[in-house]
């Protein structure tokens, strides 16, 4: 990204001080034996323009045991800790790095970076205000009284957040569309972005752990912002450098530097900078005046290495670039998600303590676990498919039915018929209609299980009223837990399991050695675990006492049910895509749901996406999925129209009826042939949302 001379190191001024550019004289033939014996200002003279050498103050400084001198553009000198060899990164207690966090201090100059010292300081933006925002338990909504350690920021606090992303991405999205040759680095930030936007809106979590969500977004916010101006001005500034011309000095980061190249261009391009040199090579430069080091405000000691309990060191060397690529790293790979590949068996059942780095050599050398990656997010996408639907032998008990007599057997419910209890959501016609008509004579490629990761939302429509009540009420009180879960250390339930949770009871119970017993104590090995994490004070006030049990109206028994089915289709959707193309791409698969994410999805979007109430508005969503299905591999064959989908002739409403059609019937008849059951089918909501925060439920 950028052209400028290598840079030289501080020791190579020793080497390179007899080949000086011709703007600075010839340097002292030895060092003096106290460096405070130089005198910075024996050449002041403000009547003189300054140059890139010359410095509006000037300090000494002490690095790695040599003596150095420092001058700048700036009237400032921050101090140099990010420069000490050999260095240590932490992740403090802010859940920033101190001097280490380029939003926060210079850092060495580097080619790969040059845009880094154009990060804007700190409340000099005010468009970039919530970019410096630290939060405080008071900003933090739990959600239930159960989990009283997990919860979000308040919406208004999300939207403020999201309205300064929007036109930050939207400015770097038009940039570069017009270049389509612009660095790579644009996209990956963009969808760190994304990630950390989505992670902040729709997961309930602990504090510690929204708290690093929040600066990873921050720090990637303003990185791109850097970029953007990077790119859109600065980088003609420093191509095209002329000596003895300068801008004038912005207000952002700056770096430190000791190449006499990178300080003319910064010098010229009117970026912050500060110039080292070895003490002894001062000769004729023009100081103004010696100021003392800028110690930071925010600094905290240095986690002692061997003391109990302190976190370990991000990043452990000498270079500049590897510990900056450690802290992209570490926003990316937080380590208390789980992968949902592992058995229940082999992953632990303790939840992982709130987010600390760890070292890049560690990281490097086994598979990260990566906070919601593509691959993390597919794995558990597909383990959500494989257990939410349930085999076509599931017992009726599952769904409204009349009371029986003791003796009768029970019928097993049809998965692909619709449920039409009034409790239940409206369905989206075109998928049910094609849910229907799924050919099940198709033998399936895999066998089905009766494990859930999500309860079935007919488990809802218990025909006892109070138990139904007692479950929604449940569910409630454990939404945020059941979310924490997913995220964290994903577990399987089989459908009584479900219910046992529902019911409220999570304790081992039966005789040892029974059925109930094995039961009992799996959910309780898998469940415990997680709600001490959320902050669980008394089990004891679970199940709760019947006459505590608030009564549900029917149009709040839907908006539940109607939020379990919506992740359990948008889970579904990302795993058969998976399986059926063999490709790990959800990001794609994200832009066929209302609202971009998978779990948490606010209510208003009941009546978005694939809900929408014309042809017009779900159009955009269904080409979307088509586009997927062109890849696809399964045993029928796939409908014509989806050729249809890359052609940029205007759709009819009868094109867009007949490829709305052939898109639900070739995805429900896939994901029975790729899973064997009947797929969980998006719903909506036909009456008058009212969003409320976490806070109110």
């Amino acid at each position: 990204m950028q052209t400028s001379p290598p840079q030289k190191t501080l020791a190579e001024w020793k080497l390179s001080r007899n080949s000086a550019p011709q703007t600075q004289r010839q340097i002292q033939p030895a060092p003096p034996t106290d460096p405070h014996s130089v005198d910075l200002l024996r050449n002041r003279d403000p009547t003189k323009s300054l140059g890139p050498f010359d410095g509006r103050v000037g300090a000494f400084a002490e690095v790695n045991g040599e003596h150095y001198y420092i001058t700048t553009n700036t009237d400032y000198i921050p101090a140099v800790p990010s420069l000490q060899h050999p260095h240590a990164v932490y992740l403090r207690s802010d859940m920033r790095y101190g001097t280490d966090d380029p939003t926060l201090w210079p850092q060495q100059w580097t080619d790969r970076y040059c845009h880094m010292p154009l990060i804007a300081k700190k409340g000099t933006r005010a468009d970039l205000a919530p970019m410096w925002w630290d939060p405080s338990p008071r900003d933090w909504i739990v959600g239930s009284a159960v989990t009283r350690a997990l919860g979000r920021l308040p919406v208004g606090r999300i939207s403020w957040l999201v309205e300064v992303v929007q036109k930050v991405v939207q400015r770097c999205t038009d940039l570069r569309r017009s270049n389509k040759n612009l660095h790579p680095l644009f996209a990956e930030l963009i969808q760190h972005i994304l990630m950390w936007v989505e992670q902040l809106q729709s997961l309930p979590t602990t504090f510690s752990k929204m708290l690093f969500a929040l600066t990873s977004l921050q720090r990637e916010v303003l990185e791109l912002d850097a970029l953007y101006q990077y790119i859109s001005i600065y980088k003609n500034r420093i191509a095209h450098y002329v000596p003895g011309t300068a801008h004038s000095v912005t207000q952002t980061v700056g770096a430190f530097t000791s190449s006499p190249g990178v300080a003319q261009q910064l010098w010229s391009a009117g970026i912050p900078f500060w110039f080292l040199r070895p003490t002894y090579v001062f000769d004729a430069e023009n100081i103004l005046e010696v100021v003392p080091l800028l110690e930071p405000s925010f600094s905290l000691p240095d986690p002692d290495a061997h003391a109990v309990g302190a976190p370990p060191a991000l990043y452990t060397g000498n270079s500049t670039l590897d510990k900056i690529d450690a802290i992209h790293r570490a926003a990316l790979h937080t380590p208390w998600y789980r992968d949902p590949f592992e058995t229940s068996v082999d992953r632990a059942r303790s939840p992982s303590p709130p987010p600390i780095a760890s070292t890049s050599a560690q990281s490097d050398a086994r598979p990260p676990r990566c906070a919601l990656t593509i691959s993390a997010l597919y794995v558990l996408c597909e383990s959500a498919v494989i257990f939410l639907s349930t085999t076509n032998n599931v017992s009726a008990a599952d769904a409204p039915k009349a009371n029986a007599p003791k003796g009768t057997p029970k019928v097993a419910r049809d998965k692909f018929a619709p449920i039409t209890a009034p409790e239940m959501p409206p369905s989206i016609s075109c998928m049910e209609n094609a849910l229907a008509k799924v050919d099940r004579t198709s033998r399936p490629y895999t066998a089905a299980d009766t494990r859930y990761v999500l309860p079935e939302p007919a488990l809802f429509l218990n025909n006892n009223l109070a138990r139904r009540h007692k479950w929604l009420h449940h569910w409630k009180l454990l939404r945020n837990a059941v979310w924490f879960m997913l995220v964290d250390s994903p577990q399987l339930l089989a459908p009584q399991q479900w219910r046992d949770v529902l019911e409220g009871v999570i304790n081992t119970r039966g005789e040892r050695g029974s059925k109930t017993y094995r039961r009992s104590r799996e959910v309780e090995e898998i469940v415990l675990p997680v709600l001490e994490a959320s902050g669980t004070q008394n089990l004891g006030a679970l199940p709760v006492a019947d006459d505590l049990v608030p009564e549900f109206t029917l149009e709040e028994t839907r908006e539940i049910i109607w939020e379990v089915a919506e992740a359990g289709f948008r889970f579904e959707l990302c795993a058969l895509d998976r399986k059926a193309s063999g490709k790990q791409r959800l990001a794609q698969v994200k832009d066929c749901f209302a609202g971009h994410m998978l779990i948490g999805t606010p209510l208003r979007f009941a009546k978005l996406g694939w809900a929408a109430p014309t042809l017009e508005e779900r159009h955009r969503y269904v080409a979307r999925t088509a586009q997927l299905m062109v890849d696809w591999r399964t045993r029928s064959s796939p409908p014509r129209i989806l050729q249809r989908v890359g052609d940029r002739r205007p759709w009819s409403p009868a094109n867009m009826q007949e490829l709305e059609t052939a898109v639900c019937g070739y995805y429900t008849q896939a994901f029975w042939e790729h899973f064997g059951r009947a797929a969980v089918l998006p719903m909506r909501l036909d009456h008058d949302l009212e969003e409320k925060e976490e806070g109110e439920l």
